[in-house]
Parts: structure tokens; sequence; C-alpha cells
């Protein structure tokens, strides 16, 4: 774990430590106004104008993925799938987790319109039109930017026909590039190491950046795999999606993580 990581992987620890009613209140606010230097950070990040990918620090992106692992802690309250044993307790109010978000000037997703860069699939109604493109119904939880970063997807309810998203695939399917969830398979890089590696973990950088969208800037390809049954397309799915949406291929053992994808803005 790198030192500037600490701050975030003692509010981790204390939010998974804590017995009581008041999550919110006894902990994650309170932790959030000791930290300025923290908030000055990513309000640094949020004020920054681009042209172009900018280049991060693996440092950088260390904490950012730091930040991320508490946020997908206190989004998990938001979205639990009935029968499914994610474990996971933990639940701060909506308005708590938008103010913990505004301290570090995150900016709220408004899109209202369905994207994949924008909006995490939560739950699918399916269309009788199997041709109707996806629409938002509801949020489920907000999604945040920082400036031209994406810092988190808006999880959604949406209706879509089934030639864009099968509700059986897109509801269930492991989603890559998460620590945890509520509702389905999370995984990102962290898993399978210990208590200290798992922390060097990089931060997925997207951007929206002048016109286009850039997806996972910082993969590096790694060699063919002779084994990969997956085309084109369905990589790119998993890439723009971070879980399968129509591809019924096995999801639960994939590797996404050194593939990047860059699209026009719609």
């Amino acid at each position: 774990m790198h030192s500037d990581q600490g701050p975030y992987r003692e509010l981790y620890e204390a939010i998974l430590d804590y017995d009581g009613a008041g999550l919110a209140e006894d902990v994650v606010l309170p932790w959030a106004r000791a930290h300025e230097a923290e908030r000055r950070w990513f309000g640094a990040l949020a004020a920054a104008r681009v042209t172009e990918v900018p280049a991060r620090t693996i440092e950088d992106c260390w904490r950012l993925y730091a930040m991320s692992r508490v946020c997908d802690l206190l989004r998990l309250g938001f979205a639990r799938r009935p029968g499914y044993g994610g474990g996971w307790t933990i639940a701060v109010p909506p308005t708590a987790y938008d103010e913990f978000m505004a301290a570090f000037e995150m900016q709220r997703i408004g899109e209202p319109r369905f994207h994949p860069f924008f909006h995490e699939v939560v739950i699918v109604e399916q269309d009788a039109d199997d041709d109707a493109s996806p629409r938002v119904l509801a949020e489920q939880w907000p999604g945040h930017t920082l400036g031209p970063l994406l810092f988190a997807r808006a999880g959604v309810r949406v209706a879509a026909g089934r030639r864009h998203l099968f509700k059986e695939i897109a509801e269930g399917s492991t989603l890559y590039w998460a620590y945890a969830r509520n509702n389905r398979p999370a995984q990102d890089l962290s898993h399978g190491w210990g208590g200290n590696s798992q922390w060097r973990t990089r931060f997925r950088r997207d951007y929206a950046i002048a016109g286009e969208f850039f997806y996972n800037v910082d993969a590096t390809p790694g060699p063919p795999d002779p084994e990969d049954d997956l085309t084109a397309d369905e990589w790119r799915e998993l890439v723009r999606h971070r879980c399968f949406v129509r591809c019924a291929k096995p999801h639960g053992d994939r590797f996404p993580y050194d593939r990047s994808h860059r699209e026009p803005r719609p």
C-alpha cells in the first residue's frame, strides 16, 4: 500500500468495523471533513481542463482506486438483488452519499440518455420490441465525474429490447473493474492479493474529451491468448459495459484489463 492510500484504507476499515445505525454521521462525513488535503487533491482533478488524455502517475491511479473502493462500499445499500448472496450490509442514506461526493468536488452525471460510458446497468425491463434502444427509467445511485475523468458510473434501471440488452445477462454477468456489488458478481485486479498488495491496483481511467470517449486508457495490450473465444464485438461489449449485456459465453473468468476502446461521443 502506498502512503497516499493510507487515509482511504483507514476509512475503508472503519466502515467495515462499524457497528451502529449512523455510519454516515459517525464515520464517513467526519472523515471527509477532517481530510482537507484529500479534498484539495480531488478538487484539482475536478477543475482540470484538458484537450487530450493526460498522463497520471501510478501513485495517482492507486489513490483514485483507494477512493473508488470506499465509494463502492458506500453504494452497496442502493441496489440489493433478492436472493443474491453478496453478503454486504453496509448502507448510508443517499443524502449523505451526495454530501460525501460533493466534499471532494465530484460532479454529478446528468446524462438523461443511456450510454455505457455514463451508466451501469442494474435492472433491465425487457421491452417487447426487440429493437427498442435502451432508455433510462430510474437511477439507483448517482454517477460522478472529475472534470473530463469518469469517476463512477450511475447505476440505472433501463428498458431495452433484446437486440441491445438481455435481461438475464445484463443483470447478472460479472462486473469487472468493480470491487464490490450487492446485486451481481464483481471483480477487479485487487481480488486474490494480500492485505497490502491489493491496494496497489490501478484505477480504470475513462475520459470524455473533445467529442470522444476513451475507455481504459492505461491498458497495456498483452500477447494474444490462443484460447480466446470472444469476437472483437464481444470484447468491445465487455470493455464498454464492463460486463456482458448480450454475450452468452462464460463471464466469470475473463481478463479485459489489458484492453481499451475509443469512439465518438454521440
